[in-house]
């Protein structure tokens, strides 16, 4: 008996250690979403990951956001070493790779900005965070080179409001501008400096980037 209680209790630890961890506001993605997201993937993240950062990515987003909406997942080396890619080194039955390359790769991701480690190793795991281009500083850089070049290609004449829209939240890192929290392309809003009654212009410069709370609590929403 005294035993039992002692594992329930380790139990109940680790689900307090990982509650604690999870941040606060971490919104889960809705399926709508998740097209325009993997188009994303491709077109901004996946460029700029090597081949092993793009499987183990892949991986990643496949068993969280792609599953259930959730950004979190809870991953061990030894797993990801079985599951993910295959060694190029050996044409042995289990050619799996090292665990050496695992933190290696789980490392590069982490200094790109593609995943976030929310907490210590438990026997289950590391506890991770998969992050989407919209909030990747690497992502928005790459992306904004991009465009740059596609604007050189076309008449400025061209840029619709989408386009626009997306200037000013690259321009403020996806952050509202007025409670500083962080969005995404799915949750992000624009308000006008001043109004078009005020002579206020549809520009980048008189647009700010808003999370949807600060936007509705204004009298100035624009989206």
């Amino acid at each position: 008996m005294n035993s039992r209680i002692e594992k329930i209790r380790q139990l109940l630890s680790e689900l307090e250690a990982e509650t604690a961890t999870t941040p606060k506001g971490d919104a889960g993605f809705s399926a709508l979403e998740l097209p325009d997201i993997i188009g994303e993937i491709v077109d901004d993240l996946q460029p700029i990951l090597t081949a092993y950062d793009a499987a183990f990515y892949w991986f990643l987003f496949r068993h969280s956001i792609a599953k259930d909406g959730n950004p979190q997942i809870r991953v061990s080396r030894s797993s990801l070493r079985r599951a993910v890619v295959k060694s190029s080194y050996t044409n042995a039955a289990e050619n799996n790779i090292s665990i050496g390359k695992v933190q290696d790769t789980l490392h590069a991701l982490e200094q790109i900005g593609a995943i976030q480690k929310l907490g210590e190793p438990n026997r289950h795991g590391t506890l991770y965070r998969v992050l989407i281009p919209d909030e990747i500083e690497a992502c928005r850089e790459f992306r904004a080179e991009r465009m740059a070049e596609e604007t050189a290609l076309f008449p400025l004449s061209h840029k619709d409001q989408y386009q626009l829209r997306t200037q000013v939240f690259e321009r403020d890192a996806y952050k509202c501008r007025r409670c500083e929290k962080q969005l995404t392309r799915f949750t992000a809003t624009t308000d006008y400096v001043k109004t078009p009654t005020e002579g206020g212009a549809d520009t980048a410069e008189n647009l700010v980037t808003t999370c949807t709370d600060c936007n509705t609590r204004g009298e100035k929403r624009t989206s």
